[in-house]
């Protein structure tokens, strides 16, 4: 299964790496607000498998369901929501402190397994939290054999 993001930050497992963008972040990005990279980004994922699915779930704080769009080509699973920028909507006096929050176009493609079937997909959008439950193909999942005796 590869994973695709628009994130251009690879992410690693070395504690001393980890602990560093923590801090840091994509600073230059960030130092540039014309750069691309502040607008599009790729929403965090956690992805599981269990005998009968694939399931993916994606965070996708302050979207509504109606800017999710979803899709499946060649294997591919893509999905692309737009958190619209509500600072312009406010007070013209009003002065910002502090922005941590991502604004933009999220976007996550994910080429699926081959045992993934392109079919009976299920997409829901809770909480804040968009979960994609992939069923795997029949002949992927595991088949029971009895055993008999002689």
């Amino acid at each position: 299964m590869k994973l695709n993001s628009q994130c251009n930050a690879p992410e690693t497992r070395d504690p001393l790496t980890n602990l560093v963008s923590q801090f840091f972040g994509n600073a230059l990005a960030e130092a540039n607000p014309s750069d691309d990279n502040t607008r599009r980004h790729s929403p965090r994922l956690n992805v599981s498998e269990t005998n009968q699915e694939f399931v993916f779930a994606f965070d996708l704080p302050g979207v509504t369901d109606q800017d999710i769009q979803v899709e499946l080509h060649d294997a591919t699973l893509t999905v692309t929501a737009e958190r619209p920028d509500t600072r312009d909507q406010g007070d013209q006096e009003t002065r910002w402190h502090r922005l941590e929050h991502r604004y933009g176009k999220y976007s996550r493609a994910i080429s699926l397994p081959a045992t993934a079937s392109d079919t009976d997909i299920e997409a829901v959008y809770q909480a804040g939290v968009l979960t994609i439950t992939v069923p795997k193909r029949a002949e992927a999942k595991p088949a029971k054999i009895s055993v008999r005796t002689a």
